[in-house]
């Protein structure tokens, strides 16, 4: 990922380190002809003219160094933010496109640490890494270099002899420093995990005045993260203040040796203070080789995060795309299915036939399997071959996102999007935003939404909560039958409204929706009772299917649910 990068914007950082450099040779002059002033006025008759010219070429050279320092910020942190974004934009588009295992084992606040947290520190390598990598190598040489040429070569020598002891201390700390750092990374996605569970979840926390235990395992998680970020301050704090001691030693040894070469007339007192600004100027360098350390550990940290979201692969083979005429036909001959990384049969022989223009419903208890099958109709989850035909090809032959194109598909969880209720609508199908009203009105919620004040312009909260449950149900169904899809799949999506409404509501989208395939997951039998075929479902088999009356007259499971379910009902009138 980084090779990649580099490959091709190298002629940015190229760009940038010239003017670093450029840079750090200006700052060798100032120095010089601060010294250069001191010992004009240290004289008995200083020429006054000569140490306006010296201020005058100062003030130039920090022009010089301001103009200088613009530039290599552009280019470099530039190139380091347009990286951050590509690493984003990368990271995005390869997760949407993985299949739903994928999300079943990832959690959010995991993942977010990743794009956020991960990701700035991945551009602070490419970027405030560089920079001091370069002053790091060019300064030092050339401020080595500038003191032994223009003051002394004895001296600098002297000079610089403990500011190799910074490099080795920063060496050592590093190790610890890396591993530290991961295990923060790591508290870190714990915490965002807890808190954006919270956050979604606050409905429940509310509803069951849970607040204690909530509010301890957050409390320990914060601990947690807390403690290690904690470790990590002690030895990043331990390693910059017995840096800072040694570069001490550095300017020690200038007045120690320097001070008696004054008295000697070896060097001028200019030179002496150009020494000790030189010096200076080596500390930072010196003290940089710990910050470089640190941000190569935490990036070699970050980057290990980032490629273990990239490197995720689909438990989906999908063959190249290719269309054609979807009637949407389905054949399922001895089906079996696990879901990836679990053992347990959650799917056992399923045998089943679904023609195109036929409304089918599955039934049967909760966790019977009923929307496992209709999640692999739609290619969520990899299938043996020979086991589910659509249109008489192999579904492992039939590219996922042809299927879905063809397919909509309203889930049990109703999501919305924070945006209008016109745009939820029309999300699936931009085209269709002006026949909204038109769906609004197919899936009995046109009513509901003109008794807002902006109506069809209401902006509903976070996941649809300002929105009644039936409300995001309905909505959902809107945006479902705007793709205007072959085939309409409502798993179970409808069980926040009553029964009437819900059986009104089918019966809407079957006139309507003449030609097409209905496929309804629904606990109230009486909502399915005109469907053509009926398939009832226990613990994960087809134990019997017909149409309302055929299973009826059976006399079995179905029969069962339905006399309750009637009973329930005379009660309850």
């Amino acid at each position: 990922m980084i090779k990649e990068f580099l490959k091709k914007y190298w002629w940015r950082y190229l760009i940038g380190i010239l003017f670093l450099v450029t840079v750090d040779i200006i700052q060798l002059f100032i120095p010089r002809e601060i010294g250069s002033i001191v010992d004009i006025l240290n004289t008995q008759s200083p020429n006054l003219n000569q140490v306006k010219t010296l201020i005058f070429g100062i003030i130039m050279l920090a022009l010089g160094l301001g103009i200088g320092r613009v530039f290599w910020r552009i280019s470099i942190i530039g190139a380091a933010r347009l990286f951050e974004y590509q690493t984003w934009k990368n990271m995005f588009d390869h997760i949407i496109g993985l299949d739903q295992d994928f999300f079943d084992k990832w959690r959010t606040g995991d993942l977010m640490t990743r794009f956020t947290s991960d990701v700035s520190t991945l551009m602070r390598m490419l970027g405030i890494l560089v920079i001091m990598l370069v002053d790091t190598i060019v300064l030092t040489t050339l401020t080595v270099f500038a003191m032994g040429t223009f003051v002394n070569w004895r001296l600098t020598f002297i000079s610089v002899l403990p500011l190799p002891l910074i490099a080795i201390i920063s060496l050592f700390f590093g190790r610890f420093i890396h591993r530290r750092f991961r295990e923060l990374q790591e508290k870190t996605s714990e915490l965002s995990n807890i808190t954006e569970e919270n956050v979604s979840g606050v409905d429940v926390v509310k509803l069951y005045s849970n607040y204690d235990t909530m509010q301890e395992i957050f409390d320990n998680k914060s601990q947690e993260f807390y403690n290690s970020y904690i470790r990590l301050v002690k030895v990043w704090g331990l390693m910059f203040p017995l840096a800072m001691l040694v570069g001490q030693l550095a300017t020690i040894f200038v007045f120690n040796f320097g001070g008696p070469m004054v008295i000697n007339n070896q060097i001028t007192l200019g030179d002496f203070i150009m020494t000790n600004q030189y010096i200076g100027m080596l500390i930072w360098p010196m003290m940089a080789v710990g910050n470089l350390i640190n941000l190569i550990q935490r990036g070699r940290a970050s980057l290990k995060r980032v490629n273990e979201v990239l490197e995720q692969k689909n438990s989906i083979q999908e063959p190249a795309r290719e269309d054609f005429e979807f009637q949407g036909h389905y054949q399922i001959n001895h089906l079996t299915f696990k879901y990836p990384g679990s053992q347990r049969e959650v799917l056992k022989d399923i045998n089943m036939n679904i023609n195109p223009g036929e409304m089918v419903a599955f039934v049967g208890r909760i966790g019977s399997g009923k929307s496992t099958l209709a999640k692999l109709l739609v290619k969520l989850y990899p299938v043996e071959r020979g086991q589910i035909f659509l249109d008489g090809k192999d579904i492992n032959d039939v590219n996922g996102e042809f299927i879905r194109d063809y397919v909509s598909y309203v889930p049990q969880d109703s999501f919305l999007f924070s945006m209008t209720i016109r745009e939820n609508i029309a999300f699936a199908n931009e085209k269709m935003e002006d026949k909204v009203e038109e769906f609004a009105k197919l899936s009995h919620v046109h009513d509901d939404i003109m008794s807002f004040e902006n109506k069809y312009d209401t902006i509903v909260g976070e996941r649809g909560a300002t929105l009644s449950g039936g409300q995001r149900q309905r909505v959902t169904i809107a945006r479902a039958l705007a793709k205007r899809s072959k085939w309409i799949i409502l798993d179970d999506c409808l069980s926040a409204v009553d029964t009437e409404t819900e059986e009104e509501i089918i019966k809407t989208l079957r006139q309507q929706a003449e030609g097409k395939t209905i496929l309804v997951i629904s606990h109230r039998l009486k909502a399915v009772k005109n469907a053509d075929q009926i398939y009832v479902f226990d613990n994960g088999q087809i134990v019997e299917s017909g149409n309302h009356n055929q299973l009826i007259s059976q006399e079995g499971i179905y029969y069962s649910m339905y006399m309750k379910q009637l009973i329930e009902k005379n009660l309850e009138e």
